[in-house]
This record gives C-alpha cells, structure tokens and sequence, in this order.
C-alpha cells in the first residue's frame, strides 16, 4: 500500500470519534486479545469491552497482536461459540 494512502488512515482514524465514544456500537461483540501483545496493553481491551454494552474480553495467553494468523482455527471455534452457531470445520492443509 503507499505511503499515502497509510497517512490517509492514520489521519481519519486520529480524527474520528471512536464508536465507543459516539455510542454507536449495540451488537453483540467479542474481543480476543493475546496475552503476549505488544502493540495493543490489556488495559485499552478492558476500557473498550467496559464501553460496550454486553461486549466480552476473551485472552489468549501466549499469543500476540495477531490472533487469527496464530490460531484461526480457535478463534472461529470462539467466535462461533459466542454467536451461538456450530463452529466450522478446521482448513484442509
């Protein structure tokens, strides 16, 4: 992506009210966060699902920033469970 279009981002995302804030989010959420991220501090999860009503902080120990690339297979598993549906077949390597 160029370097333009990430200034773009970064830009609209700084100046937007973040939904939390607007009120604006009523689905049902699930947040998954890794215990091992260093991007993104527990704490900010924490505020976010506490700013969500009925929203629900699900912590993978041992994992990172990248959740779905490090375990897509739970993380549907968990998503699934949360929506109330059976969980998809794992991929076929």
């Amino acid at each position: 992506m160029p370097a333009h279009a990430w200034k773009g981002i970064l830009n609209g995302l700084s100046a937007a009210t973040p939904p939390t804030e607007a009120g604006t989010i009523q689905a049902p959420t699930l947040i998954l966060w890794g215990a091992a991220d260093n991007l993104l501090p527990r704490a900010d999860q924490e505020t976010l699902a506490a700013r969500i009503p009925g929203a629900v902080l699900k912590v993978y120990p041992d994992v990172g920033h990248m959740i779905l690339w490090e375990y897509p297979d739970r993380v549907a598993a968990d998503a699934a469970a949360f929506f109330g549906r059976p969980a998809p077949a794992p991929a076929r390597a």
